[in-house]
């Protein structure tokens, strides 16, 4: 079974985790920032979860990347005539 997290890259794998960190930094904050009733914590876990989601995102493209590129590898060595 292939499993994104072994064939994928060094860079997808930090770019995924820091955009999954940064989401869930943000869902702290959010949740402290909603208890305390402290608006600026508030809007800056709005602005965490934002570029947490935007980092997770291009992780996703760089997987995608990384993928076309194995894919091109592998087509290129089954038709060496090419």
């Amino acid at each position: 079974m292939f499993n994104p997290w072994d064939n994928g890259s060094k860079a997808y794998r930090i770019t995924l985790l820091t955009g999954t960190g940064l989401i869930l930094l943000g869902i702290v904050l959010a949740l402290i920032g909603g208890g305390v009733q402290v608006q600026p914590i508030q809007w800056a876990a709005i602005g965490l979860i934002g570029f947490g989601l935007v980092t997770h995102l291009v992780a996703q493209v760089l997987r995608a990347r990384d993928a076309q590129r194995r894919h091109r590898q592998a087509r290129q060595t089954q038709l060496p005539g090419r």
